[in-house]
């Protein structure tokens, strides 16, 4: 789901769950259909993702291996921009020669010439912004257990159908649920998830 202007008219409401040391994992591919971060406009990716974010710049340099912004290849993050509405995908390096051409600035960059991003043509103002952003493999295994911890905006709906496809599983190891800071219990929760326009998901792990 792309983000839209209704984003900033209906305040999100607020999940945290805790779960079992090993249930947290459940939660990761979640990372992968996206999340939103709202942040400056203007900003190189590798400023947004540092600043907004909260990747440091030695890991994006050293394990994110390819960037993917609005489907297309990214060699460079410290030059290209991003703007309102912008999709970035993120990824550890990837097996067989479909890795190795898509790897940002690798020697087979030149086979991949017609779906790499050209970062002069990529207009971003100012003023605050909205991206949705994307983690897969080993960048979602090792960045998402903090993200969850600090909160993921995602859309109502597709929160809803990612814990429908987990089925019976989707709560088990769930210790406590706390909706908008008060206790609560899994039924209203998964009810407030099925019926609201945004949720900000907090997933915790016990001890």
């Amino acid at each position: 789901m792309k983000p839209s202007t209704q984003r900033t008219t209906t305040a999100p409401r607020e999940i945290a769950l805790t779960m079992s040391r090993n249930a947290v994992s459940r939660f990761l591919p979640l990372l992968g259909e996206g999340i939103l971060l709202k942040g400056p406009g203007g900003e190189t990716v590798e400023a947004f993702l540092v600043k907004t974010a909260g990747v440091s710049p030695a890991y994006l340099k050293e394990r994110v291996q390819t960037v993917f912004l609005n489907g297309k290849a990214l060699d460079d993050f410290s030059t290209a921009r991003v703007a309102d509405e912008a999709t970035l995908a993120l990824s550890a390096a990837m097996p067989g020669l479909a890795g190795a051409v898509l790897r940002r600035g690798g020697i087979y960059a030149p086979m991949r010439r017609q779906i790499s991003h050209e970062a002069q043509s990529q207009n971003a103002g100012g003023g605050e912004i909205y991206i949705t952003l994307k983690l897969f493999n080993m960048v979602a295994r090792e960045l998402g257990p903090e993200f969850l911890k600090r909160g993921v905006l995602v859309p109502g709906v597709r929160l809803k159908d990612f814990m429908e496809r987990q089925g019976r599983w989707a709560w088990e190891g769930c210790l406590s649920v706390k909706i908008d800071g008060r206790p609560a219990e899994v039924g209203p929760a998964a009810e407030l998830i099925a019926n609201s326009h945004w949720i900000r998901l907090s997933v915790h792990a016990s001890g």
